[in-house]
């Protein structure tokens, strides 16, 4: 069975009450009833608008993390450490990324998880300057997240 997007099925059900079952309750005579309809259809429009917001929102968080993965090996290059683990950290981020869970909320976890590894990996072997230009391109991707959550929530951006 394919997987149907949440948001899509909102969509659907919003636009068959907005479009079947709302003009078959006007004109009954019961304002009650039609102003709940067109509430109903409201309600599961704008869910299905923030469920597709997330979607969106999770997969640029997914591409930042790509970058922010990349941007650490790149400063681990231009350290004079090896850094193993960190590197280790690093390459099993970009496999377990590689074939996300289809469920939203699945992938977020997944993000979290690989960023929360690689910046457990960079405290326990690397200090310093080191650590530091290591972790840089790590919060980058906890800013991206941060700004993409705040804008789920109303919030304005500054760019």
């Amino acid at each position: 069975m394919p997987y149907l997007h949440p948001e899509l099925v909102l969509r659907r059900f919003s636009g068959f009450t907005r479009e079947e079952v709302r003009p078959s309750v006007v004109g009954e005579g019961d304002e009650f009833l039609e102003a709940q309809v067109g509430s109903m259809s409201s309600t599961l429009d704008f869910l299905s608008k923030e469920l597709g917001g997330m979607r969106d929102a999770v997969e640029a968080q997914h591409e930042a993390l790509l970058e922010a993965l990349d941007g650490a090996e790149q400063a681990l290059d231009g350290v004079d450490t090896g850094a193993p683990d960190v590197r280790t950290a690093v390459a099993d981020g970009r496999e377990r990324l590689a074939d996300p869970p289809a469920d939203v909320y699945d992938h977020e976890e997944l993000l979290l998880e690989v960023s929360s590894d690689a910046l457990t990996a960079v405290e326990a072997e690397l200090d310093g300057e080191a650590a530091r230009a290591v972790r840089d391109p790590l919060y980058e991707f906890l800013r991206v997240r941060v700004t993409a959550q705040l804008e789920m929530l109303g919030r304005e951006t500054d760019d």
